[in-house]
């Protein structure tokens, strides 16, 4: 995955502090408009990354994730409840646990049972740092070198 960021800070170990800013779904400004605005809570987030081009504070940059850990996460968060869901719901049909209600709580329970493995999950991913970005290009050296 890519994104456009700007440079804020370069660290003593040769990682820099970046900030990117969100996009929405719309694609559009939303700056100027008040739609997709009162939706986002965060316009921007500030990450680490791997500095590898020499990339100074306050130049504009694409930065890249390494896709092997961002498609892992991803599948975990949005495809592990709804596989559990699935397989909750196919074993309580299996076993005729009684109405079709039933068979639908089981489900629910199957996707709940994923929720505390997302969390743990996300608190192993901060703790490791495992979404690495690397600062691949500068976009417009804004820094004055």
């Amino acid at each position: 995955m890519e994104q456009i960021a700007i440079v804020k800070s370069i660290q003593n170990n040769g990682m820099a502090q970046v900030v990117v800013r969100r996009t929405t779904a719309c694609a559009h400004d939303c700056d100027k408009c008040a739609g997709c605005e009162q939706l986002n809570t965060r316009m921007e987030n500030t990450v680490t990354a791997f500095n590898d081009i020499h990339a100074a504070p306050g130049d504009l940059v694409r930065i890249q994730s390494e896709n092997t850990t961002f498609f892992k996460t991803a599948a975990i968060v949005y495809i592990l409840p709804l596989v559990l869901a699935l397989v909750f719901y196919g074993v309580a049909s299996a076993i005729n646990l009684g109405s079709e209600g039933m068979h639908a709580l089981a489900a629910f329970v199957g996707f709940v049972v994923g929720i505390p493995i997302i969390v743990a999950w996300d608190r192993h991913m901060k703790k490791v740092n495992g979404l690495r970005f690397h600062i691949v290009e500068i976009k417009k050296a804004c820094s004055g070198t």
